[in-house]
């Protein structure tokens, strides 16, 4: 019994810790949706962020790279952005993001919007 409770009182204690990695809190286009063609995608994390720490990469349905900016910062800082660089033609794009938080562990993810005809 008291080996249960020493490990619920250590994960009680320690579950801060794992909680303070860096994540994708919102972004613009949102996740799943249908838009017109973007001139920005603009992703919100739950920390502050290093746009020269973050890579941000667009792809197409067929995974073709779509050429947009390198990643800047905005009014916010736990925001980033980036600008595409022309008009996108209809379909499914995703967004596939790299960055670190305070704690300096790098973590990514990746989200699909479409864009409408």
């Amino acid at each position: 019994m008291w080996f249960f409770a020493s490990t619920v009182a250590a994960l009680t204690v320690m579950a801060p810790i794992f909680a303070v990695h860096n994540r994708l809190d919102k972004s613009l286009p949102a996740a799943g949706q249908t838009v017109g063609s973007p001139k920005e995608i603009r992703l919100w994390f739950t920390e502050k962020v290093q746009p020269a720490l973050s890579r941000i990469t667009l792809t197409t349905a067929d995974s073709g790279n779509v050429a947009i900016g390198n990643p800047r910062a905005t009014d916010d800082p736990k925001s980033i952005a980036v600008d595409v660089a022309g008009p996108l033609s209809p379909g499914k794009y995703t967004v596939s993001w790299r960055t670190a938080g305070d704690d300096g562990h790098a973590v990514r993810g990746r989200f699909s919007f479409s864009v409408a005809p």
